[in-house]
């Protein structure tokens, strides 16, 4: 995978299929109905029984909007991935006005594979020996990939500008 700066916002490149799979799961997790990950993006946040209630019934619904509103967005430019002149490889272009959804998502994502696999702060280390089942060691390799595209979209990642998309022959 490859990602330049062009004009219109970030392309990613050299996408994999897998790697577009993984993608795709995005909004899925974000929709997510599972109690798991309902808890984990929505928490229990005051002690107090009843201002929580109310944060409940006046903040959370608030919240799955903007959460649903993400999705769609990313769903948006997940659907118009496109295959590269080169091969079977896929284009992503995450947009200017989207990235700050994209950065969100990709959170939100995280969060949800996290406790789906049932991870803990020592599968996440590099080096780790915490033993993995495939299933959890796909979700760590999924993590990794959205921490990567975070960095790329918060500018931690050395990326090179390209001007337009329009003048890229991809």
């Amino acid at each position: 995978m490859w990602v330049a700066r062009v004009d219109e916002g970030w392309l990613f490149g050299d996408l994999s299929p897998r790697t577009a799979e993984i993608l795709k799961g995005v909004p899925m997790l974000l929709e997510s109905e599972d109690p798991r990950v309902r808890a984990r993006l929505l928490p229990e946040t005051l002690d107090d029984v009843g201002h929580e209630a109310d944060w409940r019934q006046h903040a959370v619904p608030e919240l799955e909007r903007l959460f649903a509103s993400r999705s769609t967005l990313v769903g948006r430019d997940l659907a118009a991935m496109r295959p590269m002149k080169s091969g079977g490889k896929l284009l992503l272009l995450i947009t200017n006005q989207h990235a700050s959804a994209w950065l969100a998502a990709l959170n939100a994502a995280r969060l949800a594979l996290y406790c789906l696999n049932d991870l803990n702060a020592a599968h996440m280390e590099l080096d780790s020996e915490e033993p993995a089942t495939p299933q959890q060691q796909q979700a760590i390799d999924s993590i990794h990939l959205m921490a990567e595209m975070q960095s790329v979209l918060l500018g931690d990642a050395p990326v090179e500008s390209c001007g337009s998309i329009t003048d890229l022959d991809l």
